[in-house]
Order: C-alpha cells, then sequence, then structure tokens
C-alpha cells in the first residue's frame, strides 16, 4: 500500500475531544523495522518488569491504578462493560498479578507489552502498510466488519462505540483499545509500524510521553537502524480524509 507522507497518518474525529476532554495522546512512526523474535535482552527486561509490576499491585489494586480507571469509565461511556471489556493495559496487568509472563510474540509486541506495563498506559501498533492513511478514532456506525484479532470470527461494533477506522472504513480496533482487527497488527513482515499512546487521567499527558519516549529508546537500543518520527495526531474532517 503507498503512503503519503504528506497526509496524516492517523487523527481523531472532531466529537472525540468535546466527549473526552481528558484525552492525551502521543504517537510516532518506526520505518525499518525487522519484526521477529524478541533479543534475549528485551525479553529479560520483560520478565524484571512484571516482577516490578506484581510487587506494586500487592499494595494498589489493578481497579485503582489511575489510568485504568479512568479507561473504565471512558469504556463504561460508550456503552462497554468494563469488567468485561478490558483495556489492553488493564487485561496485560491482570494477566501478570495471576503469576503469568506475558508470552513473547514478535519485536514490536514484546516491546509494547513492556512499554504499556512499564508507563501504565495502552500502546496500540499498527502496520502501516497494511492500512488506508490517515486512520481516524471516532464513533462506530455498527455497519463496519471486525476481524478479531484472537479469533476466527467477525462481527460488528456497537452503534456510537469508539473505534479506529482507516480512510477505506475498514475497522481497525474495537472499544477503543479493547482488541485489535487482525487486518491491521503487526506481521512478522511488518518493516514500518504506527505506535500510538493514549490516556484520560490527570497525570495522562506525562505518561503517554513517557511511552513514547520509552519505546523509542529501547528502540535506538536494540535497533539502532530503525527510523523514528514524532507524529501528530489532528483532528479530521471530512475534507482529511479525501
Amino acid at each position: 500500500m503507498s503512503f503519503d507522507v504528506m497526509k496524516p497518518i492517523i487523527g481523531y474525529d472532531s466529537e472525540i475531544p468535546d466527549r473526552f476532554p481528558q484525552l492525551s495522546w502521543a504517537c510516532i512512526l518506526i520505518e525499518g523495522v525487522s519484526n521477529e523474535s524478541s533479543p534475549m535482552a528485551l525479553t529479560a527486561k520483560m520478565r524484571l518488569a512484571e516482577l516490578e509490576v506484581r510487587e506494586a499491585l500487592q499494595s494498589t489494586p489493578i481497579a485503582e491504578i489511575p489510568a485504568v480507571a479512568a479507561w473504565r469509565r471512558v469504556f463504561s461511556s460508550f456503552g462497554a462493560k468494563p469488567t468485561k471489556y478490558r483495556n489492553s493495559l488493564e487485561a496485560l496487568l491482570r494477566r501478570i498479578s495471576k503469576g503469568e509472563a506475558l508470552p513473547s510474540i514478535s519485536y514490536l509486541v514484546d516491546l509494547g507489552n513492556l512499554v504499556s506495563i512499564s508507563c501504565r498506559v495502552p500502546l496500540g501498533i499498527f502496520d502501516v502498510d497494511r492500512f488506508a492513511a490517515p486512520a481516524k478514532i471516532g464513533f462506530a456506525s455498527g455497519d463496519e466488519h471486525f476481524a478479531d484479532l484472537g479469533s476466527s470470527e467477525t462481527d460488528h461494533p456497537e452503534v456510537g462505540e469508539v473505534v479506529f477506522t482507516d480512510a477505506d472504513g475498514e475497522l481497525m480496533t474495537r472499544r477503543w483499545c479493547w482488541r485489535q482487527d487482525r487486518r491491521f497488527a503487526s506481521q512478522p513482515e511488518t518493516q514500518r509500524a504506527l505506535v500510538i499512546a493514549e490516556a484520560h487521567h490527570d497525570e495522562g499527558p506525562q505518561d503517554v510521553a513517557a511511552a513514547v519516549r520509552l519505546f523509542a529508546d529501547l528502540v535506538a537500543k536494540f535497533s539502532p537502524e530503525i527510523q523514528i518520527t514524532q507524529l501528530s495526531a489532528p483532528i479530521l474532517d471530512e475534507k482529511s480524509v479525501d
């Protein structure tokens, strides 16, 4: 898929900031990725981070973590029961709290999971060459098709659910940061990826900035050949996606 660097890669529907005034975000484009197995040093960092998370959760329940509490409120606001549909950060923390080690899936996914649990914000990672830019974070019509990353089934979002869609109207996520569509997730052959961190809590601006900074720092350490570009996420009107 061709990629026009003059166009935004991702942005928000104009109603999103009005509905969610505490939203903060940060995103980067990474290019030149070799998305294969993670180096052993990265896996070791993940195991250490899991130990630190388990220790922290002994004094602070998951539901009381500011980012998790805020995402639960956001999910409830568009009709998604937050204890049934866990935001991606909470899902990771719950696995760790049960004593599970997060599986090593791929270099990008492992980086994203490490940063997410370390900075306490959800991260989305999308293969830039698989979607039509700009992607938009907005409200579902209910007619979109969703191919769940964790299933072979397809379904439709609820009307008014917050979702990511690409410029062709293809669904990229459901329930904001609950699940990704498998068509747009990073793959072994992924070379360019969009990484986005979002939050709704008071310290969100600092936390999302720290998340993308840590992601970039880790990439620079393990893959210095990779190019990293800071991105904006403008408000998208109809003209923006023509």
